[in-house]
């Protein structure tokens, strides 16, 4: 869906009975409270194991390096992801069965 969750209207005829265009790429799942609740538990439990990673070993500057560089790049994958939800989506035209981007 674009932005505004207001569905455009068509180039060619100028009808506002438009749908987006679904395919199996564009479908987005939705989590479930379970899954949610694990991958939290999994967080901390991660963080937990970092930080008596921190603790007992003398290496712990090189460990922080990675996990900070760890952590960038994950934050510029889903900066990237973002992205890509942000670009214009197909719709279908349902009056004239046209196809457009918007």
């Amino acid at each position: 869906m674009p932005r505004n969750k207001v569905n455009p209207t068509c180039p060619a005829c100028g009808s506002s009975a438009t749908l987006p265009f679904e395919n199996e790429e564009n479908a987005r799942t939705e989590q479930t409270f379970s899954e949610i609740i694990l991958t939290i538990f999994l967080l901390f439990l991660v963080l937990f194991i970092v930080f008596l990673l921190f603790l007992l070993s003398h290496a712990s500057l090189p460990v922080g390096i990675l996990i900070i560089l760890a952590m960038f790049l994950l934050w510029q994958k889903k900066k990237e992801q973002r992205r890509a939800l942000m670009r214009p989506h197909k719709f279908v035209c349902l009056d004239c069965s046209r196809n457009f981007k918007a």
